[in-house]
């Protein structure tokens, strides 16, 4: 039997869980996990068995004796207990390790699964066989209800396997919220049995690999439609399913009135005027330029379409919440179009802003009537609003849509596009991948605060979530959809579950370092490492004499040091202390070392002119 007695490596477990929970006390000893420990999960939540299982004996290669009746001894054994406990909320859970026995208490299912993630994290990463896991009371309560994550499938087409891999890792980092955004421009990517069009045609795209994604022209209707897919009503479900045991709800969005190009191209009866004007084009997006993309607003048809639309999704999507978009809406159509002004004239509307929220607020009833609560993105509160919708507010800043949504009595989630836009790159842009020329690097998703200071505090209670969105023009492939989503996505996690009192960069950079870019990796997941990389920035003096380097790197704890004659650095090579000077023209080579002389990251190369 083992006998746990490193301490001082049982204190460490304590700051290297993902997100940190509310409260770690530690104490002496640790239980032994064994092929002789007995599991007790009530027979209420048996679809936890299954996950229960796979997962131990993937992170300990055990196979445990899961019983849903009370275990048969007095000692090693991890139960699973409903309790009535009013310290613990919707989610939350109580996680009781001693010598003895292991105890999840919780009052609902979700608290069971997100404190079985917490003991999964409390098992040293790399144990095989019988396990010490260090003694230790949890108790943990999320701070929102909405923690999410926004996958764009329709830029680029992911899966159904992809995802599904994708929301077993979000949801051990306790992510309950899986939006899907599965039409745009690009590509329409649910079966609409009604509409069969909308996936023989609007899911498919001309092919532009290799092009720069802002620089691809429009295709042409006889040119061959082969980069796309979507995902039959059957594939949702069993998405659906794997994610409900999960404790994750998909929510699906259908983005108009604009982004539909792909919705235009497979029915063009949807766009505005009966006499198309020369050069529209009726073709799938093949990138970023997209004209001519929003919806007739003046056809009652538009309406009609939808509604057979929505009546389907919400058939669907047993969600609380269904996403209609409504971002981003280019009404120069609408202006000179018969059918909208005619709807202007008849309703009194002054422009288009009051044009567009009517569109929004026939959506609205679209979508109440199915028993489904609206999201759109912030633009919704352009012209009257829409009161009963719930606002994701991506536009950061004094009073703009974040501070006007909750102060107008919305309820609102928080995906700032300054903060949780991780579609921008991660690190110096001539360092990654292809990308948005802008940077989003991991300690700023992890510094950000969803509810804005100015906010009062029955302001501050209508703010609901907090959600990382990725945007896919430049993520074609599963590896750079990972890359982007991984670490940040667990940054995001943190801010959305704990109390701000409970943040720390350094704690959160270290439990990465030391053990999550470790089990990241066990599940075959395509980490990124930009929290090592070197920033650069120098200037050079009118005379071209000399030049002023700076270096600087996100991480606490770690030395940069640099080379300027050409030869990889090493611990040998010079320790960077602060700013200094050089001549220009040589080339500056860097890299970020711990105390044992290992290089962490890429070494950053640039040359001083």
């Amino acid at each position: 039997m083992l006998v746990f007695t490193n301490v001082s490596f049982a204190q460490k477990r304590q700051n290297t869980f993902i997100p940190q929970p509310e409260s770690v006390v530690m104490q002496s000893g640790g239980f032994n996990l064994n092929v002789e420990t007995e599991i007790c999960i009530p027979k209420k939540y048996s679809d936890l068995i299954p996950i229960v299982n796979s997962k131990l004996k993937n992170d300990t290669g055990l196979n445990l004796n899961i019983k849903t009746s009370r275990v048969s001894k007095n000692s090693n054994y991890i139960v699973f207990q409903n309790v009535k406990d009013a310290s613990i909320e919707a989610e939350g859970y109580i996680l009781e390790i001693n010598a003895s026995s292991i105890t999840i208490k919780a009052t609902d299912y979700a608290g069971f699964f997100n404190g079985f993630q917490t003991l999964r994290q409390a098992i040293p990463v790399g144990s095989l066989g019988t396990t010490a896991i260090p003694s230790m009371t949890i108790t943990d309560n999320p701070r929102f209800h909405w923690r999410g994550v926004l996958a764009d499938v329709s830029r680029h087409f992911q899966t159904k396997e992809f995802l599904l891999k994708q929301i077993d890792v979000l949801s051990s980092y306790k992510i309950n919220t899986f939006h899907l955004h599965l039409t745009d421009d690009q590509g329409w990517r649910m079966e609409i049995k009604k509409y069969p069009n909308l996936t023989k045609k609007g899911a498919w795209r001309a092919d532009r690999t290799g092009i720069a994604w802002w620089e691809r022209e429009a295709a042409t209707s006889d040119e061959p439609k082969t980069v796309g897919g979507f995902y039959t009503q059957e594939d949702l479900k069993e998405i659906i399913a794997y994610a409900k045991v999960r404790n994750v709800e998909i929510i699906p969005e259908i983005d108009v009135p604009a982004h539909s190009k792909a919705l235009i191209a497979s029915y063009p009866h949807l766009f505005c005027y009966d006499d198309v004007p020369e050069g529209v084009n009726f073709e799938v997006a093949v990138g970023g330029k997209a004209p001519d993309n929003a919806l007739c607003a003046g056809k009652e048809t538009t309406y009609a379409f939808l509604e057979d639309v929505i009546k389907e999704v919400a058939a669907l999507f047993p969600s609380k919440y269904l996403h209609i978009g409504g971002d981003e809406c280019n009404k120069s159509n609408w202006k000179k179009c018969p059918h909208c002004q005619k709807v202007k004239t008849d309703n009194n509307l002054k422009d288009e802003e009051e044009l567009q929220s009517y569109f929004i607020q026939r959506m609205h009833k679209i979508v109440t009537a199915q028993k489904k609560t609206m999201i759109g993105w912030d633009e919704v509160l352009s012209g009257h609003g829409v009161k009963g919708a719930t606002i994701m507010a991506w536009r950061r800043g004094m009073h703009t849509p974040e501070t006007q949504a909750p102060r107008e009595g919305y309820p609102t989630i928080m995906t700032s596009y300054l903060h949780s836009y991780i579609s921008r790159v991660q690190g110096p842009t001539f360092m990654e991948p292809e990308g948005p020329n802008s940077v989003l690097p991991l300690s700023v998703v992890y510094n950000h605060e969803p509810i804005p200071s100015e906010l009062t505090a029955e302001e501050a209670n209508r703010v609901i979530g907090n959600q990382a969105s990725l945007w896919a023009e430049f993520t074609p492939t599963e590896s750079h959809f990972e890359y982007m989503l991984y670490p940040r996505t667990l940054a995001s996690a943190e801010v959305s579950w704990i109390q701000p009192k409970v943040k720390s960069w350094e704690r959160f950079q270290n439990a990465l370092v030391s053990d999550h870019f470790k089990r990241l990796e066990r599940e075959n997941v395509n980490v990124a490492k930009s929290i090592f990389t070197v920033y650069p920035a120098f200037a050079i003096d009118q005379l071209n004499t000399e030049a002023i380097v700076f270096l600087k790197t996100e991480t606490v704890g770690y030395n940069i040091y640099y080379t300027l004659d050409g030869e990889d650095p090493t611990i040998n090579a010079i320790k960077y202390e602060g700013d200094f000077k050089t001549t220009p023209k040589k080339l500056l080579k860097a890299g970020l070392f711990n105390e044992a002389g290992e290089l962490l990251g890429a070494i950053t190369e640039i040359r001083l002119k």
